[in-house]
């Protein structure tokens, strides 16, 4: 199983520094670039191009918090953590606030899009300024959140400092529900973010 953290040479950790984690890249991708080779030999260009593309992977892995949890939970408990089933319950009324700005954003567009007035698409413009309003709004709501998921795993850290070196009988130490949990809420946060934002930029056109 393949540990981005190992082969970026820092410990594993639920949050990370983007700008920190940014650096180290750059560092080792620059060391094992292909072209730094020192001859043309196809051998040397290949183990270049392996190790350079191993880093790339790793870094894109960890600067996405969502892949970077998901990786973390494989790491330790050395397979594949479950894939998010149902939402939790506590995210029940996000879901249909959500869903309602979402389907009534899809109606606009499709009325928007069915008009062939200019005086009508005109006065459409009122109410889709009105709209994007109330989506950039949610947007913010669930960006709050993020945040929120990011403080949560910030603090998780310490857990996962106190074991550095050990090796065995890590997995029944360290807080792996709760590091799922919270990996559960962000893969709904990003989604519906997504949703949200997919939306915002349709209705600035």
């Amino acid at each position: 199983m393949e540990d981005h953290f190992a082969r970026l040479a820092i410990p594993r950790r639920p949050w990370l520094d983007v700008e920190q984690l940014k650096q180290r890249f750059y560092e080792l991708s620059t060391e094992v670039h292909p072209d730094q080779s020192k001859n043309d030999t196809l051998k040397s260009k290949a183990v270049l191009e392996q190790e350079f593309a191993e880093v790339n992977a790793a870094h894109q892995c960890l600067s996405n918090t969502k892949t970077r949890v998901r990786h973390l939970i494989e790491l330790e408990l050395g397979q594949a953590p479950k894939n998010v089933q149902s939402i939790p319950t506590k995210m029940t009324d996000w879901f249909m606030e959500i869903g309602a700005i979402c389907r009534k954003v899809d109606a606009f567009l499709t009325k928007k899009e069915q008009q062939d007035s200019p005086m009508l698409q005109a006065a459409l413009m009122v109410e889709g300024m009105a709209l994007h309003d109330e989506v950039v709004e949610s947007h913010q709501k669930l960006q709050t959140e993020l945040a929120k998921i990011d403080d949560s795993l910030k603090a998780l850290n310490s857990d996962w400092e106190r074991l550095d070196g050990v090796i065995d009988g890590r997995a029944a130490i360290l807080p792996l529900d709760k590091l799922d949990a919270i990996g559960q809420r962000l893969s709904f946060w990003v989604k519906w973010s997504a949703e949200i934002g997919e939306r915002s930029s349709r209705l600035m056109f």
